[in-house]
């Protein structure tokens, strides 16, 4: 559809696109990969992948990454661009809308667990549910199972359903032995939890052992084409309505935190599913919510993944809180002995997570000058990861207030480290190693002026090309900046990069940020020019076989020098910056 922004919709389904030219690439959803081959068209709106040849549109992307029927498909497009369809156009009647064999598996899946709980193969599950005091309410909203203690359970059930093996091998529910040459069921004697994608279907997976022998204690689906973990939230399906009207999301460490939350009322309650929280989560949630509230165990692991997940969350635009559970209570228990009210008591109390991260960090190192260094250098890197440069600046003052350091002393801290990785910048292109060594200062206070002074550019480019640029990176940043016309610089705004070309930006701000002292740009861009002339000369002295030749070149140079002069004549009285 030419209403769909391809890169956007791809972007917002958990992908990471980088800008290549005209098109964007990333590392492909449909096979795993480590080197991006995954390439998107935004003009001609189409992607293809050049690992596992697959291609197609906006349409043919929704209905391969989110399993969704052609019609699905136009329906979600249709609804992002506002047109309005005709409902007889979206759904037929006599059309089957999961029509992808692998989810009809899966759903067939759901049911047989399902019914096991009310047989003698899941008497233990049930006993197990009601032990955790886990009502029969909740065992309807999130349809949990039992797998019963059988090697072939759920592989002769829906094999007598028609289905094809090689179908069910795909989605995770069997898995083959070589040793045997047969396939045996992946989940047996364990509670289920049905794993769904945002429409509602299960995708994979989650189970719980009854037996404490057995490991591991929960189990998850292997990664499938259906099931991607990263990119899933146990208990986001459940809770759309209550995140979408709260702008809110409550994110715990288990399915049954996730289950006993809801419960209660606590209806905007999400866990991953038995992995980390990573960017992709954090892309989805910024779908639906505004506010994220995280809730981790009280013990020491849980204590340390809040910290590390509010090193991750400060990255993004979201408000964001840590609550403290007492030690050795998880929200399970704790809701469970304490109740609803002592829980939203609990909650109303809930720590801003920049504040959590300073407080926390500061405790890590001794209440010294020294420690307040290692805090201050621990941060640095969250600090630098915030890409918006205003609520990076923001964040800096809060941090310089919680820990009683001058701002000044971090932002000089944070440019050190910037610095040094400033030969990791890409711009159109890969950038050599550079060390302090290496970079010309007249180089950097040139570039730093005509940043700042707009009304420069129209006589620079006429006297100073890329190429006269010793420094590596300059060369590629001051080429880069030379494709704009002058009005872009009369004055100049870098947030105008911020979307458009944000390895740019990144670059530019990289050098606004630093304070420079006062100098001359005429004489900055002389010694420039100098320097190249001498370097020329010498080569030129070099190569030269006889004293006339000599003589010509030092006549040149000395012509070369008067030029020199006579430009930077140019830049005297409209110059000091």
């Amino acid at each position: 559809m030419e209403a769909t922004n391809l890169v956007d919709l791809i972007s917002e389904n958990g992908i990471t696109l980088n800008k290549s030219g005209t098109n964007y690439k990333g590392l492909c959803p449909f096979h795993s990969e480590k080197t991006p081959s995954f390439n998107v068209n935004p003009l001609r709106g189409y992607f293809y992948c050049f690992g596992c040849k697959i291609s197609g549109d906006g349409i043919k992307f929704l209905m391969q990454h989110s399993r969704l029927s052609f019609v699905e498909a136009v329906g979600v497009l249709a609804n992002k661009a506002n047109i309005p369809l005709e409902k007889k156009s979206i759904i037929s009647p006599n059309r089957n809308l999961d029509e992808d064999e692998g989810l009809n598996c899966l759903k067939d899946a759901v049911l047989f667990y399902k019914a096991k709980l009310s047989t003698q193969d899941g008497e233990n599950t049930a006993n197990y549910l009601r032990k955790r005091k886990v009502s029969e309410r909740m065992w309807k909203k999130f349809d949990l199972g039992a797998s019963p203690n059988d090697w072939h359970g759920v592989l002769n059930y829906l094999k007598g359903k028609n289905k094809l093996v090689k179908n069910l091998f795909r989605t995770g529910l069997v898995k083959f032995s070589e040793k045997s040459e047969s396939y045996y069921d992946t989940f047996r004697a364990r509670l289920m939890f049905p794993i769904k994608d945002i429409h509602g279907r299960c995708i994979g997976f989650g189970a719980r052992t009854l037996n404490p022998e057995d490991n591991p204690k929960y189990l998850n689906s292997p990664e499938t084409t259906y099931y991607r973990k990263s990119n899933v939230l146990y208990g986001l399906f459940e809770g759309l309505s209550s995140i979408r009207k709260l702008r809110q999301l409550i994110f715990v460490e288990g399915y049954l935190d996730v289950i006993r939350l809801h419960e209660n009322g606590f209806s905007e309650a999400v866990a991953t599913c038995g992995t980390a929280l990573t960017h992709n989560h954090l892309k989805i949630i910024k779908r639906y919510a505004e506010n994220i509230i995280l809730i981790f165990d009280g013990d020491n692991a849980g204590k340390v993944a809040a910290l590390k997940y509010t090193h991750l969350l400060l990255s993004y635009a979201f408000e964001s809180y840590v609550v403290s559970l007492p030690e050795g209570e998880d929200p399970d228990s704790f809701l469970l002995i304490k109740g609803k009210d002592a829980f939203e008591k609990m909650l109303g109390n809930k720590i801003p997570a920049l504040d959590y991260l300073v407080k926390e960090t500061l405790k890590k190192f001794e209440n010294s000058i020294q420690g307040r260094m290692q805090c201050m250098e621990e941060l640095l890197p969250t600090l630098s990861n915030i890409s918006d440069m205003k609520r990076r600046q923001l964040t800096l003052m809060a941090i310089s207030e919680r820990m009683g350091i001058p701002p000044e002393m971090i932002t000089q801290e944070l440019q050190k480290k910037s610095n040094k990785n400033l030969s990791k910048l890409n711009i159109n292109g890969s950038i050599q190693s550079l060390s302090s060594s290496k970079v010309s200062q007249d180089e950097l206070w040139l570039l730093q002026s005509l940043l700042r002074k707009g009304n420069l550019w129209p006589i620079v480019r006429q006297h100073l090309s890329p190429e006269e640029f010793k420094t590596p990176y300059f060369k590629k940043l001051y080429a880069r900046l030379l494709e704009f016309p002058d009005s872009v610089f009369q004055p100049f705004d870098p947030l105008k990069l911020e979307k458009s070309d944000p390895r740019l930006f990144q670059a530019v701000m990289n050098l606004l940020k630093e304070e420079i002292r006062i100098h001359d740009f005429g004489l900055s861009l002389m010694r420039i020019k100098e320097r190249n002339l001498e370097l020329s000369f010498r080569d030129s002295i070099l190569k030269s076989e006889s004293n006339e030749e000599r003589a010509k070149i030092g006549a040149r140079r000395r012509k070369e020098e008067k030029k020199i002069k006579d430009v930077k004549l140019l830049f005297d009285g409209n110059s000091t910056c």
